[in-house]
């Protein structure tokens, strides 16, 4: 979708908002954000792209019967008015301070026409570096290179094919040279990749993480020294080593270094099973004391090196359920379990997405209920000044640390493996934005 479609704005590398179907905004008020839009852009099939298709993409996206799954992010809009053919305002029922980032995380322009027809999501048209060519599901989707794209370049890709295979096929090929970019290498093929004369290996560290949702409404998470005790218990630099392959960095809250609203000067819970068993002893826990469970199936492999881990102290993790993102809404909804443990990716490069998931009372994957986080975060996600914002954000993740309010783990360092013949910065949210890739002195070449 990334490659087919456009939003109003997007991310750079860093998470930084830019342009790209909008080149230029403003808020005249509170409530009302005025995009001025590119002119003289056309879809994929020849449709017009202006102010109507940005109000019919908002509108279709916003309509309950649509089901789209990012509508929940989108709930602050109110509506979105034509000024002009080039000109929209986005008019939110309360002042939204994440609005960019939400329109750059979650919306692509759809064209009006093309969209209301049969077969458009097997057959998809959009604005965006890349057309839409075939899916062949045996094989791949095959896209080609929109020329007439405002981002368009000679050394970009003229065409793209997305492969699915097992791992181990995807590094053999990537060793023959049969792919350009395998976005997830395991760290055990790192060094096989680094001497190969094809290849090379790429880090990042992206917004992800593996955490969990504490069930803080009833004992005995709903005690500050317990949910300390666990942090205290994780051995973050072993959980990298075994999860990751070395692949990340300890983090202190949920938040991460790059987000908007992250707050440096927290410090990582210390590796103590002494202190931990001390403080579950304040707390009057009678051990060993077992905890339902209920783990994404991306979190698997983190979440038994972290029942190991609290089992020294005396906490027994009981994984009753394994769900993945299709189920986790549904499964989720049968409160009677203490924690959930799951990757999560932050998809807007700030400290308030994954709060906001994970710790929101308002949020159907939440299991807490503290109001005075609640109305701390509701204040950070009004607040349109930009530096009392980031102020408020880094006060919130304090708290968020000091209260323990999660299980704090790793930031995780992405490793890609890629071909030594293109030049590629992958995104810290995780985007793979691949007109961006370039091959040095070969305009016109091919990625896979």
């Amino acid at each position: 979708m990334q490659q087919i479609f456009d939003g109003l704005v997007e991310f750079d590398p860093e998470a930084h908002i830019v342009p790209a179907l909008a080149v230029s905004w403003e808020r005249l008020d509170p409530l009302t954000m005025r995009f001025h839009l590119r002119q003289n852009v056309r879809f994929h099939n020849g449709e017009l792209f202006d102010s109507a298709a940005v109000v019919f993409t908002f509108a279709r996206l916003l309509d309950p019967a649509a089901k789209f799954p990012g509508a929940g992010f989108l709930q602050s809009i109110s509506h979105v008015t034509a000024v002009d053919a080039s000109t929209v305002d986005i008019v939110t029922r309360v002042p939204d301070s994440l609005l960019l980032r939400r329109l750059a995380w979650s919306v692509f322009i759809l064209p009006p026409r093309a969209a209301l027809q049969p077969g458009f999501g097997t057959h998809p048209v959009g604005t965006g570096p890349f057309r839409f060519v075939s899916w062949q599901e045996e094989d791949g989707i095959y896209l080609e290179a929109n020329a007439s794209h405002w981002l368009s370049h000679p050394s970009m890709p003229t065409r793209l094919v997305f492969r699915f295979m097992p791992v181990k096929k995807q590094l053999q090929s990537l060793l023959d040279g049969k792919l350009d970019v395998m976005t997830e290498l395991p760290g055990t093929a790192t060094l096989k990749v680094t001497v190969n004369p094809r290849t090379k290996v790429l880090k990042k560290a992206t917004f992800y993480t593996v955490s969990a949702n504490f069930n803080t409404t009833r004992p005995p998470l709903d005690d500050l020294r317990v949910r300390q005790a666990m942090n205290h218990a994780i051995n973050k630099a072993e959980l990298i080593r075994y999860d990751l392959l070395g692949n990340g960095r300890e983090i202190a809250s949920l938040s991460m270094p790059g987000e908007v609203g992250h707050n440096p000067a927290l410090k990582p819970y210390s590796y103590d099973p002494i202190r931990a068993q001390k403080l579950l002893q304040q707390a009057g826990i009678v051990l060993p004391l077992r905890l339902r469970t209920i783990t994404k199936s991306q979190g698997l492999r983190a979440a038994r090196i972290i029942a190991t881990q609290l089992r020294r102290v005396g906490i027994q993790l009981e994984i009753n359920q394994v769900t993945t993102d299709a189920e986790v809404l549904k499964d989720m909804s049968n409160r009677d379990i203490d924690m959930g443990i799951a990757g999560l990716p932050d998809a807007m490069g700030h400290s308030c997405f994954l709060q906001n998931i994970m710790l929101y009372s308002k949020s159907p994957f939440s299991l807490m209920k503290d109001a005075e986080y609640d109305r701390r975060l509701e204040a950070v996600m009004s607040e349109l000044d930009p530096n009392r914002h980031e102020r408020m954000a880094r006060e919130l993740d304090r708290y968020v640390h000091d209260q323990a309010l999660s299980l704090f783990t790793y930031q995780q360092v992405r490793t890609c493996g890629m071909s030594r013949r293109i030049d590629f910065t992958p995104s810290s949210t995780g985007r793979l934005y691949l007109n961006r890739v370039r091959f040095g002195g070969h305009p016109g070449e091919n990625a896979r």
